[in-house]
Protein backbone atom coordinates (compact mmCIF):
# COMPACT_ATOMS: atom_id res chain seq x y z
CA UNK A 1 0.00 0.00 0.00
CA UNK A 2 1.39 3.24 -0.88
CA UNK A 3 1.32 6.26 1.82
CA UNK A 4 -1.24 8.12 -0.26
CA UNK A 5 -3.49 5.29 0.18
CA UNK A 6 -2.01 4.29 3.49
CA UNK A 7 -3.27 7.84 4.97
CA UNK A 8 -6.73 7.74 3.18
CA UNK A 9 -7.27 4.24 4.69
CA UNK A 10 -6.66 6.08 8.37
CA UNK A 11 -8.01 8.95 8.10
CA UNK A 12 -11.24 6.89 7.52
CA UNK A 13 -11.13 4.80 10.24
CA UNK A 14 -10.90 7.41 12.45
CA UNK A 15 -14.28 9.40 10.52
CA UNK A 16 -15.66 5.56 11.19
CA UNK A 17 -14.70 5.55 15.33
CA UNK A 18 -15.81 8.84 15.51
CA UNK A 19 -19.39 7.95 13.65
CA UNK A 20 -19.43 4.93 15.88
CA UNK A 21 -18.90 6.93 19.05
CA UNK A 22 -21.17 9.56 18.23
CA UNK A 23 -23.80 7.02 17.58
CA UNK A 24 -22.98 5.57 20.91
CA UNK A 25 -23.19 8.61 23.01
CA UNK A 26 -26.51 9.34 21.75
CA UNK A 27 -27.92 5.68 22.31
CA UNK A 28 -26.85 6.36 25.92
CA UNK A 29 -27.80 9.96 26.45
CA UNK A 30 -31.86 8.38 25.16
CA UNK A 31 -31.81 5.81 27.20
CA UNK A 32 -31.16 8.28 29.99
CA UNK A 33 -33.72 10.64 29.16
CA UNK A 34 -36.29 7.51 28.11
CA UNK A 35 -35.31 6.22 31.70
CA UNK A 36 -36.14 9.83 33.24
CA UNK A 37 -39.16 11.10 31.45
CA UNK A 38 -40.64 8.08 29.95
CA UNK A 39 -40.81 7.73 26.30
CA UNK A 40 -43.64 9.75 25.17
CA UNK A 41 -42.77 12.83 27.22
CA UNK A 42 -39.01 12.62 26.17
CA UNK A 43 -37.91 14.94 22.83
CA UNK A 44 -35.36 14.99 20.11
CA UNK A 45 -34.16 18.38 22.02
CA UNK A 46 -33.86 16.81 25.28
CA UNK A 47 -31.60 13.81 23.57
CA UNK A 48 -29.73 16.48 22.09
CA UNK A 49 -28.43 18.18 25.16
CA UNK A 50 -27.96 15.10 27.13
CA UNK A 51 -25.61 13.62 24.23
CA UNK A 52 -23.68 17.29 24.30
CA UNK A 53 -24.40 17.18 20.37
CA UNK A 54 -27.08 19.51 18.16
CA UNK A 55 -30.92 18.07 16.85
CA UNK A 56 -29.52 18.05 13.20
CA UNK A 57 -26.82 15.60 14.43
CA UNK A 58 -29.39 13.33 16.14
CA UNK A 59 -31.40 13.34 12.93
CA UNK A 60 -28.04 12.37 10.96
CA UNK A 61 -28.46 9.16 12.32
CA UNK A 62 -31.57 8.56 13.59
CA UNK A 63 -34.42 10.05 11.33
CA UNK A 64 -37.28 9.92 14.10
CA UNK A 65 -37.56 9.34 18.12
CA UNK A 66 -38.86 6.33 17.16
CA UNK A 67 -35.84 4.91 15.20
CA UNK A 68 -34.20 5.54 18.03
CA UNK A 69 -36.13 3.70 20.25
CA UNK A 70 -35.97 1.31 18.38
CA UNK A 71 -32.48 1.16 17.81
CA UNK A 72 -31.61 1.27 21.62
CA UNK A 73 -33.86 -2.24 21.96
CA UNK A 74 -32.61 -4.37 19.47
CA UNK A 75 -28.87 -5.23 21.22
CA UNK A 76 -31.07 -6.65 23.79
CA UNK A 77 -33.86 -8.26 22.02
CA UNK A 78 -31.13 -10.10 19.85
CA UNK A 79 -29.22 -10.84 23.08
CA UNK A 80 -32.18 -12.62 24.45
CA UNK A 81 -32.71 -14.16 20.50
CA UNK A 82 -29.43 -15.70 20.63
CA UNK A 83 -29.12 -17.18 24.31
CA UNK A 84 -32.27 -18.84 23.34
CA UNK A 85 -31.28 -20.27 20.21
CA UNK A 86 -27.83 -21.68 21.99
CA UNK A 87 -30.16 -23.39 24.82
CA UNK A 88 -32.21 -24.81 21.72
CA UNK A 89 -28.62 -25.96 20.10
CA UNK A 90 -27.93 -26.86 23.06
CA UNK A 91 -30.83 -28.97 23.64
CA UNK A 92 -31.18 -30.99 20.41
CA UNK A 93 -27.35 -31.80 20.73
CA UNK A 94 -28.35 -33.97 24.45
CA UNK A 95 -26.54 -31.56 26.46
CA UNK A 96 -29.30 -31.01 28.47
CA UNK A 97 -30.24 -34.20 29.50
CA UNK A 98 -33.20 -33.61 32.48
CA UNK A 99 -36.35 -31.43 32.84
CA UNK A 100 -34.69 -29.16 35.39
CA UNK A 101 -31.68 -28.02 33.25
CA UNK A 102 -34.34 -27.26 30.60
CA UNK A 103 -36.09 -24.56 32.31
CA UNK A 104 -32.82 -23.15 33.93
CA UNK A 105 -31.90 -22.60 30.69
CA UNK A 106 -35.27 -20.52 29.44
CA UNK A 107 -34.71 -18.52 32.65
CA UNK A 108 -31.43 -17.59 32.47
CA UNK A 109 -31.88 -17.10 28.51
CA UNK A 110 -34.55 -14.46 29.33
CA UNK A 111 -32.67 -13.11 32.14
CA UNK A 112 -28.98 -12.63 30.63
CA UNK A 113 -31.24 -9.21 28.76
CA UNK A 114 -31.88 -8.14 32.14
CA UNK A 115 -28.17 -8.30 33.45
CA UNK A 116 -26.45 -7.03 30.10
CA UNK A 117 -28.70 -4.00 29.90
CA UNK A 118 -30.81 -3.38 32.83
CA UNK A 119 -32.31 0.49 32.03
CA UNK A 120 -32.94 -0.94 28.63
CA UNK A 121 -35.04 -3.73 29.77
CA UNK A 122 -36.67 -1.57 31.96
CA UNK A 123 -37.49 1.03 29.52
CA UNK A 124 -39.09 -1.43 26.88
CA UNK A 125 -41.32 -3.11 30.12
CA UNK A 126 -42.53 0.47 30.83
CA UNK A 127 -43.20 0.85 27.57
CA UNK A 128 -45.45 -2.12 27.14
CA UNK A 129 -46.94 -1.80 30.18
CA UNK A 130 -48.06 1.73 29.24
CA UNK A 131 -49.55 0.25 25.88
CA UNK A 132 -47.29 2.59 23.83
CA UNK A 133 -46.52 0.21 20.96
CA UNK A 134 -49.72 1.67 19.10
CA UNK A 135 -47.92 5.34 19.68
CA UNK A 136 -44.75 3.76 16.96
CA UNK A 137 -44.58 4.29 13.48
CA UNK A 138 -46.31 0.94 11.96
CA UNK A 139 -42.78 -0.31 10.44
CA UNK A 140 -41.22 0.53 13.68
CA UNK A 141 -43.56 -1.27 15.44
CA UNK A 142 -44.11 -4.31 13.41
CA UNK A 143 -40.13 -4.64 13.47
CA UNK A 144 -40.02 -4.78 17.25
CA UNK A 145 -43.11 -6.85 17.30
CA UNK A 146 -41.53 -9.39 14.85
CA UNK A 147 -38.77 -9.69 16.98
CA UNK A 148 -40.64 -10.46 20.19
CA UNK A 149 -42.24 -13.25 17.93
CA UNK A 150 -39.27 -14.68 17.26
CA UNK A 151 -38.02 -15.21 20.79
CA UNK A 152 -41.23 -16.42 22.11
CA UNK A 153 -41.44 -19.16 19.21
CA UNK A 154 -38.01 -20.17 20.67
CA UNK A 155 -39.23 -20.48 23.90
CA UNK A 156 -42.22 -22.38 22.80
CA UNK A 157 -40.06 -24.44 20.96
CA UNK A 158 -37.81 -25.57 23.73
CA UNK A 159 -41.11 -26.49 25.60
CA UNK A 160 -42.26 -28.38 22.68
CA UNK A 161 -38.95 -30.35 21.49
CA UNK A 162 -38.61 -31.11 25.71
CA UNK A 163 -41.61 -32.79 25.91
CA UNK A 164 -41.07 -34.74 22.64
CA UNK A 165 -37.71 -36.02 24.53
CA UNK A 166 -39.91 -36.79 27.29
CA UNK A 167 -38.09 -34.43 29.71
CA UNK A 168 -41.07 -32.61 30.99
CA UNK A 169 -44.43 -33.27 31.00
CA UNK A 170 -47.23 -32.13 28.34
CA UNK A 171 -48.40 -28.87 28.84
CA UNK A 172 -49.46 -25.89 26.62
CA UNK A 173 -46.16 -24.36 25.73
CA UNK A 174 -47.99 -21.15 24.43
CA UNK A 175 -48.77 -20.61 28.04
CA UNK A 176 -45.59 -21.81 29.53
CA UNK A 177 -43.67 -19.29 28.23
CA UNK A 178 -45.93 -16.63 29.24
CA UNK A 179 -45.94 -18.00 32.44
CA UNK A 180 -41.75 -17.78 32.52
CA UNK A 181 -41.54 -14.76 31.19
CA UNK A 182 -44.12 -12.68 33.50
CA UNK A 183 -42.43 -14.60 36.56
CA UNK A 184 -38.92 -13.06 35.21
CA UNK A 185 -40.58 -9.50 34.64
CA UNK A 186 -42.90 -9.38 37.90
CA UNK A 187 -39.71 -10.30 40.01
CA UNK A 188 -37.53 -7.65 38.86
CA UNK A 189 -40.15 -5.18 38.94
CA UNK A 190 -40.79 -5.84 42.39
CA UNK A 191 -37.14 -6.50 43.42
CA UNK A 192 -36.41 -2.85 41.74
CA UNK A 193 -39.08 -1.61 44.00
CA UNK A 194 -37.38 -2.82 47.06
CA UNK A 195 -33.60 -0.83 45.64
CA UNK A 196 -32.14 -4.42 45.06
CA UNK A 197 -29.80 -3.10 42.47
CA UNK A 198 -28.09 -1.68 45.38
CA UNK A 199 -27.64 -5.01 47.01
CA UNK A 200 -26.25 -6.59 43.85
CA UNK A 201 -29.59 -7.72 43.11
CA UNK A 202 -29.56 -10.78 45.49
CA UNK A 203 -32.75 -10.49 45.76
CA UNK A 204 -34.22 -10.80 42.43
CA UNK A 205 -31.55 -13.52 41.75
CA UNK A 206 -32.32 -15.51 44.84
CA UNK A 207 -36.56 -15.10 44.20
CA UNK A 208 -35.52 -16.12 40.55
CA UNK A 209 -33.85 -19.29 41.54
CA UNK A 210 -36.86 -20.17 43.68
CA UNK A 211 -39.34 -19.78 41.13
CA UNK A 212 -37.10 -21.50 38.66
CA UNK A 213 -36.95 -24.69 40.63
CA UNK A 214 -40.39 -24.62 41.74
CA UNK A 215 -41.76 -24.35 38.15
CA UNK A 216 -39.20 -27.32 37.25
CA UNK A 217 -40.49 -29.79 39.92
CA UNK A 218 -44.07 -29.01 38.67
CA UNK A 219 -43.23 -29.63 35.03
CA UNK A 220 -41.05 -33.03 35.91
CA UNK A 221 -43.07 -34.58 38.48
CA UNK A 222 -44.49 -36.74 36.55
CA UNK A 223 -41.97 -37.84 34.30
CA UNK A 224 -40.24 -38.59 37.64
CA UNK A 225 -42.89 -40.92 38.63
CA UNK A 226 -43.55 -42.73 35.09
CA UNK A 227 -39.96 -43.80 35.17
CA UNK A 228 -40.33 -45.00 38.77
CA UNK A 229 -43.07 -47.58 37.82
CA UNK A 230 -40.59 -48.32 34.98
Amino acid sequence: MNPEDKHKMICQQRRTREKNQRIQSILEAAQRVFSAKGYMKSTMDEIAMEAEVTKPTVYLYFKTKDDLFFTLMLPLMDDIRAELEKALENLEKGKIKDGGSLVKALFDAFYHGYQTSPETFRIIQLFQQQRLMGELKPDVREAMNDKGRVNFDLGRRLFTLGIEMGLIRKVNVYEMADVIWALIVGVIQLEDIKSDDRKGHRLKENTLRLAQRLIAEALTADVKNNKKKR
